[in-house]
């Protein structure tokens, strides 16, 4: 009976000896599944390299072709390191302009950390074409696109913005109001010619130096010269008289007929005129001017 309950005895530590081991190992493939992965360092994404556009200054001669300059600043951002424009665009009124607009820039690399100056021809003619001309006053935004890239280091692209905003400037506008004979003689004739100038600016225009032509019939009648200034306000128009002379020396005897019979005429008025502005930029500038049309020549 002992020997039967030791042998009995001796199962039932086996098979508790045989649960523990399993419990070890049950325990020890949780914890191998359980245990973390080692963590893979992340590098922090690279930062674009600093960039901005400075506007400087608007140059021009006349209203229609204007120069404006702005300075490129970049940033020393590799060893060595070299950027380039890749791209730009102007942008006005949130609209792409750049059919009015070209850019003077290095075609090819420069040093990073370099200040390059740039030039942006501006077109004013084109940018009426498409509806963003003229202007009392014109803001627009240029848009670069560069590339840096070092020795050691991948390539970087980044954007520079540079916004400018200056005054317009647009050419005062002539026309005829009327011609007329004032007194006529055997040699000499005078002409009245009403002319109307408007000035679409919003500041004060000045004209000197005003010197015209007046055809009739495709034939010269007369010219002259106006010494005294003419001031037309902002937004305003002003109407005057040009007075000329016409001297029939050695001009054809018909000419003189046409005119004692007051008949209507083809005119053309041509003329050169020197213009003051209050604009920085454009403080003053020659204009000429060729108007034609059909008017009666009616006695005063």
């Amino acid at each position: 009976m002992l020997h039967v309950m030791k042998i009995h005895a001796m199962k039932k530590s086996a098979s508790f000896f045989s649960s523990g081991i399993a419990l070890v190992f049950t325990l020890s493939l949780w914890a191998c599944k359980s245990k973390p992965a080692p963590a893979v360092p992340v590098s922090p994404p690279a930062l674009a390299p600093s960039s901005s556009l400075v506007f400087r200054k608007v140059e021009a001669d006349d209203p229609v072709r204007l120069r404006v300059f702005f300075v490129l600043e970049t940033e020393k951002a590799f060893p060595s390191g070299r950027a380039k424009i890749e791209s730009w665009k102007v942008e006005m009124e949130g609209r792409d302009a750049g059919a009015g607009f070209s850019l003077d820039y290095p075609r090819g690399e420069f040093p990073q950390g370099a200040t390059v100056p740039l030039r942006l021809d501006m077109d004013i003619a084109a940018l009426a074409a498409i509806g963003l001309a003229p202007r009392d006053e014109y803001r627009l935004t240029l848009i670069a696109e560069l590339d840096y890239s070092g020795d050691s280091a991948p390539p970087a692209r980044a954007v520079a913005r540079g916004a400018a905003a200056f005054a317009g400037v647009q050419k005062p506008e002539f026309n005829i109001t009327a011609i007329a004979v004032l007194k006529e003689e055997l040699i000499n004739t005078r002409f009245r010619v009403g002319l109307r100038i408007d000035n679409p600016n919003p500041f004060p225009v000045e004209l000197s130096g005003f010197s015209y032509t007046l055809y009739g019939n495709g034939r010269l009648w007369a010219e002259g010269a106006e010494a005294n200034i003419l001031r037309v306000g902002g937004k305003s128009s002003l109407e005057g008289n040009l007075f000329m002379l016409m001297n029939f020396i050695d001009m054809d005897r018909n000419l003189l007929d046409q005119i004692i019979k007051l008949e209507d005429v083809n005119y053309r008025f041509t003329g050169d005129v020197e213009i003051r502005t209050q604009v920085e930029y454009l403080p003053k500038f020659n204009d000429g001017f060729d108007l034609s049309g059909y008017s009666k020549v009616f006695e005063r």
